[in-house]
């Protein structure tokens, strides 16, 4: 015997309010864990056969891939998008939090450079489209 489909997508939404909360952390997480990772990355270089070195900035992409999936799964959580936002706001608080963080102890962990507005970019732009344009 087969079972067919239901027309169009299904998506569970009888969550209870902790069950949201604890998701909704444990994306905020991977958002911070994202950002430090992306922000320490995009200076990465690649040596080429002659010796030379290239600069190869591989988490200006990550990071719209991966903001973009956390926003996408947060509006797996909850309908509202405010809420669902809270992955992006935290992945953008982090990287300020990184920006200013010369300031604090001279160390500067962001570049200043064309690669780390990049970085800010895009990782906005893929959390922000799925909020914007809808699932």
């Amino acid at each position: 015997m087969t079972v067919d489909a239901p027309p169009g997508r299904y998506t569970y939404r009888e969550h209870t309010t902790g069950e949201r909360a604890v998701g909704l952390a444990w994306l905020s997480f991977g958002a911070l864990l994202s950002v430090l990772l992306e922000v320490v990355y995009v200076g990465a270089r690649i040596t080429l056969p002659t010796g030379q070195t290239v600069a190869f900035p591989f988490t200006i992409l990550i990071a719209f891939g991966f903001t973009l999936v956390l926003s996408r799964t947060a509006l797996l959580w909850t309908e509202n998008r405010f809420v669902a936002g809270i992955p992006l706001g935290v992945w953008l608080a982090g990287y300020l939090a990184l920006l200013i963080w010369p300031e604090v102890t001279g160390d500067v962990i962001v570049a200043q450079t064309l690669r780390g507005a990049l970085l800010l970019v895009a990782g906005t732009a893929g959390g922000g489209w799925p909020l914007i344009r809808g699932k």
